[in-house]
């Protein structure tokens, strides 16, 4: 069997051979690194709850609906990117992506005391976010050969969570000592200056399209029906949800309450706790490629998938019993971070499940109900919060009890249960893809 029955003709399947090995990796590698800075801003809000609790006077709860508003411009937009990106290529969608982050991020810096203003900026953060992780998957499937596409999908996950360990330690330094505004303004800067380096960086291979002919001229009724056909899978809903379900504690947990838990928990500065609470990322780097490769290897998803679940559980408890020293939290939430890359092998499956000139709007589709759990989980939590705040309050911003804190953690516990109830239902692949020629 040749590769050309498992990508589009259109796709460079050669260029681990070719001269274009290295410019393969540079235009990858770009949309790895704007991955990387929108995860960075996506985090952001975990480092600066009490100074936005400040400026917008907001509760736990409003504060996760400001966080959150990027996941809810995030999610809606995962199935258009994914249909943007078959039809009209990333070079194109990654610039723009760029400039709405940059715009978002520039606008957020001016909107308080407005929620309103500042929840229209974390949407326009989303909206030019959504593109990361679609894009990223396109070009691997445009430059790459298909037996390389979970270890690349696990490559670009590790970065995107240094991106988000660089959005809690790092960043919490820079809001300490020049305040979250001058922080959200450098953000800013860094999405101005990608626009043009990807509109001249981000090309397609030599003599090819980025664009898929059978979609370059689709109607809006065909593109839907493309979309329909992936929805219309039911493998690809078990295995959407369960995604969708996995990335909880990272997003719910991790993504925001994380850091002022800590703080409560171990009597830390808020800096720490981000130090701390980075051991997440950080296993989701080390575990990402570790997990695309080991299931590559096997030629299997699922035992891999199993064996993430079991260990995201059993992780999430442990930290629920708050561990008595700060190292044993640390390797708690590294391990966390670890089995949570895990899911990513859901993306390989989702794939495989479809045709390949469907491969953005499948990658979309997936990572809709994967950002959407999140974009719930954080206000969620926030109103947990909220129902058990005692009304102590410092500097202005609220004080939850760590009793509060433990009792929402209840909630991601159970949906991981749920979710490793979900694994007998997805579908083996094999890692191979169904519309393959025999």
């Amino acid at each position: 069997m040749s590769d050309s029955t498992q990508t589009p003709q259109w796709a460079d399947t050669n260029t681990d051979q070719g001269e274009t090995n290295w410019y393969a990796c540079l235009v990858w590698g770009l949309g790895v690194f704007f991955y990387f800075y929108e995860f960075m801003l996506q985090t952001s809000t975990g480092v600066m709850v009490p100074d936005l609790m400040r400026a917008f006077n907001a509760t736990g709860e409003q504060i996760g609906n400001l966080s959150a508003f990027y996941l809810y411009g995030y999610a809606p937009m995962q199935i258009v990117a994914g249909l943007l990106m078959d039809r009209v290529g990333p070079r194109r969608l990654f610039t723009l992506a760029s400039l709405f982050c940059a715009l978002g991020s520039l606008l957020f810096v001016y909107a308080a005391p407005s929620l309103t203003f500042a929840y229209l900026a974390r949407g326009l953060m989303g909206v030019g976010g959504s593109f990361a992780v679609v894009g990223c998957l396109k070009l691997a499937a445009i430059w790459f050969s298909p037996s390389r596409f979970a270890f690349l999908a696990g490559i670009m996950v590790a970065v995107g969570m240094l991106g988000a360990a660089g959005g809690q330690a790092p960043m919490a330094e820079l809001v300490r000592n020049w305040g979250w505004e001058n922080t959200m303004l450098l953000g800013a800067i860094v999405g101005f200056l990608l626009c043009p380096v990807m509109w001249y960086l981000m090309k397609p291979p030599a003599g090819q399209s980025e664009i898929d002919p059978q979609n370059a001229g689709l109607s809006i009724g065909q593109l839907l029906s493309s979309l329909l056909k992936v929805m219309r899978s039911r493998d690809s809903w078990v295995a959407s949800i369960y995604a969708g379900l996995m990335f909880v504690p990272t997003l719910g947990f991790g993504g925001l309450w994380g850091i002022p838990f800590l703080a409560e928990a171990y009597d830390v500065s808020r800096t720490n706790a981000a130090l701390i609470i980075s051991a997440i990322y950080l296993g989701w780097a080390a575990g990402g490629p570790v997990f695309g490769w080991i299931s590559d290897s096997l030629g299997r998803r699922k035992p891999p998938l199993s064996i993430a679940t079991v260990g995201v559980l059993i992780s999430m408890i442990y930290i629920y019993l708050v561990p008595e020293t700060v190292t044993l939290m640390v390797i708690a939430l590294f391990l966390l971070g670890v089995f949570s890359s895990g899911f990513v092998l859901a993306f390989s499956v989702v794939r495989e499940l479809n045709p390949p000139e469907l491969t953005g709007t499948s990658m979309g589709f997936i990572n809709t109900l994967n950002t959407l759990s999140g974009a719930v989980a954080q206000p969620l939590l926030g109103r947990m919060l909220d129902h058990q705040w005692s009304g102590q309050l410092h500097d202005g911003a609220r004080v939850y009890a760590l009793e509060a804190y433990r009792s929402s953690l209840v909630s991601v516990v159970v949906c991981i249960i749920v979710a490793l109830l979900m694994v007998p239902f997805i579908k083996e692949t094999f890692c191979k893809s169904a519309y393959e020629k025999h």
